[in-house]
């Protein structure tokens, strides 16, 4: 589902894996892996609505986990220790803006899903992101092409899984 008012509105995307072709079609409300690609959403949506016990929560944020005490909702730092998620923080922003993206985080942000979410190897993901980037960007710049795969390529060594306080169960 999109906010298809305007650029830059709200888009949250429902994906489900599985052997066989998936017939139904159907929201999800329990998830394993939940991404926030702006930080500003933290205090803005209930973002971990659903997630299940033990899931995955990607944050795209520039902050330490020190600054996380203070900008992270106490209700957002209570279900990720209540549900022990495994939690992860890129500053996919950050790494855009150095390979000449801006703000387009979109690759960086699809290379830690496959990384994490385990649909399939990463290696092969890693390599179909490529060959997506060189059929979506090949005929308008080889200079376009170039900076999404370096940003694919950043990615994994810029993502951090966050070792959050016990005490964050007890936020109030």
């Amino acid at each position: 589902s999109y906010d298809s008012k305007k650029s830059g509105g709200v888009t949250i995307s429902h994906l489900r894996f599985g052997k066989a072709p998936i017939q139904s079609t159907y929201l999800i409300d329990s998830a394993d892996y939940i991404a926030c690609h702006k930080d500003n959403y933290v205090e803005i949506y209930d973002l971990l609505e659903g997630i299940k016990d033990g899931g995955t929560f990607v944050l795209n944020s520039p902050w330490t986990l020190d600054e996380m005490e203070e900008k992270l909702p106490a209700s957002m730092r209570r279900t990720i220790a209540q549900k022990n998620l495994k939690f992860y923080n890129i500053d996919a922003v950050e790494i855009a803006s150095k390979v000449g993206l801006g703000g387009r985080i979109n690759m960086i942000m699809q290379t830690a899903f496959f990384k994490l979410a385990n649909v399939i190897p990463v290696d092969e993901a890693i390599d179909y992101l490529k060959d997506q980037i060189k059929q979506m960007f090949g005929k308008k710049s080889e200079r376009l092409v170039e900076m999404n795969v370096t940003a694919v390529d950043h990615t994994l060594e810029h993502l951090e899984q966050i070792d959050y306080p016990e005490s964050w169960s007890q936020a109030g």
